[in-house]
């Protein structure tokens, strides 16, 4: 989409266009996004599908402020009882599965 049509979106109508414009040419040069030439303007998307971002987010958030250890981002889980035994058991099974298959 054009980015006239990204900023029709937004509820606040005060994000001024030229600030829309840098986000989106920022998300670009991270590789999230792509243009296409139209005249003198440009039509975005996507450059990654959603299922792609996610992982890579989640590996960035692991590597950022979990030392780049999962077994780090769990142990915090259990500690602020966000997962319990009883659903660790259930990973440790579903892993345990998927590696005999």
């Amino acid at each position: 989409m054009f980015v006239k049509e990204l900023k029709e979106l937004y509820s606040d109508q005060k994000l001024h266009y030229n600030t829309l414009s840098t986000m989106v040419r920022a998300m670009e040069e991270k590789g999230f996004i792509a243009h296409e030439k139209f005249g003198n303007t440009y039509r975005y998307f996507a450059a990654v599908t959603k299922e792609d971002y996610s992982k890579q987010s989640l590996g960035n958030v692991v590597k950022k402020y979990f030392n780049n250890s999962y077994k780090s981002v769990v142990s915090a889980l259990v500690e602020e009882e966000n997962l319990s035994v009883e659903d660790l058991r259930k990973l440790i099974s579903e892993i345990e599965n998927s590696k005999n298959k």
